[in-house]
């Protein structure tokens, strides 16, 4: 990084780019996130189970070639957390009540992020080892405001 400053690294779960691939409510804000990672002012994060669920939900909503599109582009811009066995083995003892949570924040944490992001209110509650946030407050967060 030839920034004389650490950008602020931000882990995406799966729903909100969810949003963006299927068009669902919440999309806007989510693109614009999205455009903070791609114009480099945040460093995103996705785990890859993420990026397995991702297709998987994708290619029924909007096909195989198309899924596999998003794929791309999320893999070029995205840095993607390893879910190995200790990630999982470690999810297990975070007193969070959904493992699926548990196991992106641990993966958040080993990355050494400052936030989730995330639309999922369960999640938002949680006791998690990494500040989670909504999608509005994040873009609050980075100093995105206004409705473009």
């Amino acid at each position: 990084m030839t920034d004389d400053f650490e950008r602020m690294k931000v882990a995406f779960d799966t729903n909100v780019l969810m949003d963006c691939i299927l068009n669902r409510p919440g999309r806007q804000i989510a693109l614009r996130l999205l455009m903070a990672v791609s114009e480099e002012k945040i460093v995103g994060i996705v785990s890859a189970n993420s990026i397995t669920d991702i297709y998987y939900l994708s290619k029924k909503g909007i096909g195989d070639r198309a899924a596999r599109e998003a794929i791309l582009d999320l893999l070029s811009m995205f840095d993607v957390a390893p879910v190995d066995g200790e990630v999982c083995a470690m999810a297990l003892n975070e007193p969070m009540s959904d493992y699926e949570d548990a196991v992106m924040a641990v993966c958040a944490a080993r990355e050494g992020a400052d936030y989730i992001v995330t639309g999922d209110q369960g999640f938002l509650s949680s006791p998690s080892p990494v500040q989670v946030r909504s999608p509005a407050d994040m873009l609050r967060a980075i100093g995105e405001t206004g409705g473009k």
